[in-house]
């Protein structure tokens, strides 16, 4: 027997404004909490973590509260429903006894039947004993049939009888069978009756066993909720009080969460002017960055050209060095040939002097030879009245005398004697005899004079340079006739007298054309 349902009854007065109360009070909670949350600051925030711990403390509480509340309900609603139990008890009590006195005919029937089992198991096993020596029978007559089989015609009559012996052992066998089959159906009926009663005593004593603990379950049921009602008054009473002071934490919390809630304002306020100053600096700093990119693209863009420029710089570099090193082995030539040139230089620097000094004593000699030049021609002035050829040769020997003077006043170094002839000459000074000339004894006369007029001209040789210059070609000429007076003196010596005479007449006109020729120009 299943207890009954509890009934859907209203609760009473003091419940329902429990109910009221705890509705409101979560309601307003839920309100509370409901509220989308906000940036605040950390004095704030934690103000908040704490009143939130203490919010869902009392939210526990109230549904702890709730909790107690609905079974205290459930409680007396059992105990209003356990009023009328004395009668199902009574009921309880006369189903019990009618389940006993069933319970003690299913023990009767199921002690017969086991007696019957028993007698049944003996028979079962007396008929398994009969089975077993008439299989060890017929094996032993099987055995003694295979001995006896192979022996020939004298051992067929034998056979014979034993056949007439096995026939009706054979009957005796089959009804054996027959026997134990029908024992075996009545075992297996026994043993199907004696399982249908272990199952029918079974279910008996399992009624048996639920109809008393229901009934304990129902006395159990009564005294625990006799107890349960006091324990719910004692916890109703309890739980007025913590609602109460609920209500209390709840108004608390409220207050506490109005102030939260003005500061999240004034935090969210703040943080969204942090934002906004964050925001601009974001974008200030993000223009920055196109503005630093933009100069870093045109920073790469120089360092690339620079790069190329240095390439070209590096190649022309490479070029200017080959340039260098093939100008510093020219420079090393050149100085080289500087050197060969210096020292050609300073060879012919010599050569210059030499020649100079050569030069100046030729203008020298050459100055006095014009001058002796002039005096002589005075002296032929003098002398051109006379008809003699004799006088006419010995006025011939000064001017002889004078050109080899100044040929070798003119060739002071051995380079200018070039035949074999002009080795041999001596220099003489104008005052001075020439011995074993071929101009006579008459020579010495005219050379005191000329010896005189020579002595005059070197002392104004100064004053006779200047006219070096306009008269350089007379004085080429004067010195081939030199030459050619000085080679013909030399070869007179060994030629006779006269062609001596054919020799002076052309050497005197060219030396009388000579003289106009000076006159002319003066």
């Amino acid at each position: 027997m299943q207890p009954e349902k509890p009934s859907s009854k209203k609760s009473p007065k003091w419940g329902r404004g429990m109910s009221f109360s705890l509705d409101s009070s979560e309601s307003k909670a839920s309100n509370v909490f409901d509220r989308k949350p906000s940036l605040k600051s950390p004095s704030s925030l934690e103000k908040r973590s704490s009143s939130e711990e203490q919010v869902s403390q009392l939210q526990e509480e109230l549904r702890k509260a709730k909790e107690e509340k609905s079974r205290v309900l459930e409680d007396l609603e059992e105990l209003k429903r356990n009023k009328t139990m004395p009668s199902a008890s009574v009921n309880l009590e006369k189903e019990v006894e009618k389940a006993k006195g069933s319970e003690r005919k299913m023990l009767e029937s199921l002690i017969e039947q086991t007696k019957q089992f028993e007698q049944t198991k003996m028979s079962l096993e007396e008929a398994k004993l009969e089975i077993r020596s008439l299989q060890e029978s017929i094996k032993n007559l099987e055995g003694s049939k295979n001995c006896n089989g192979g022996k020939g015609l004298a051992k067929s009559q034998s056979d014979r009888d034993l056949a007439k012996l096995q026939d009706p052992f054979d009957l005796d066998v089959i009804r054996v069978k027959q026997e134990i089959g029908m024992v075996t159906k009545e075992l297996r009926l026994a043993t199907a009756a004696e399982e249908k009663s272990k199952k029918a005593m079974d279910g008996l004593a399992l009624a048996l066993k639920e109809v008393s603990t229901e009934a304990n379950q129902a006395k159990e049921r009564l005294s625990i909720s006799q107890t349960e009602l006091e324990r719910v008054r004692s916890e109703a009473s309890r739980s007025r009080a913590m609602l109460k002071a609920t209500e209390e934490k709840l108004q608390v919390a409220e207050e506490e969460a109005k102030k939260l809630k003005s500061e999240a304002e004034d935090s969210v306020a703040t943080w969204n002017e942090k934002e906004n100053g964050f925001i601009n600096c974001m974008k200030t700093s993000e223009e920055e960055i196109a503005n630093l990119r933009k100069e870093n693209d045109k920073l790469i863009d120089s360092l690339r050209i620079s790069r190329e420029d240095y390439v070209k710089l590096r190649d022309i570099l490479k070029h200017a060095v080959n340039e260098a090193t093939v100008v510093k082995e020219a420079l090393e030539i050149a100085r080289t040939e500087n050197s060969q040139l210096k020292d050609l230089l300073s060879e012919k620097e010599n050569a210059y002097q030499s020649i100079k000094q050569e030069y100046e004593c030729l203008k020298v000699s050459e100055a006095a030879a014009v001058d002796s030049v002039k005096e002589l021609k005075g002296f032929l002035a003098a002398t051109s009245n006379m008809d003699c050829p004799d006088t006419d040769y010995y006025s011939r020997s000064p001017v002889s005398e004078v050109k080899e003077s100044r040929r070798s006043e003119k060739v002071p170094s051995d380079r200018w004697g070039g035949e074999s002839g002009t080795h041999n000459l001596k220099r003489y000074s104008r005052g001075e005899s020439v011995t074993g000339s071929l101009y006579g004894p008459s020579v010495e006369s005219s050379r005191q004079v000329f010896g005189s007029i020579s002595n005059v001209s070197d002392s104004r040789i100064p004053s006779s340079l200047h006219t070096y210059d306009t008269e350089a070609s007379d004085s080429n000429e004067l010195n081939r006739i030199d030459r050619t007076t000085l080679h013909g003196s030399m070869r007179g010596r060994e030629s006779s007298a006269g062609e001596k005479k054919k020799q002076k007449k052309p050497m005197l006109k060219r030396f009388g054309e000579m003289l106009r020729r000076r006159s002319f120009h003066t």
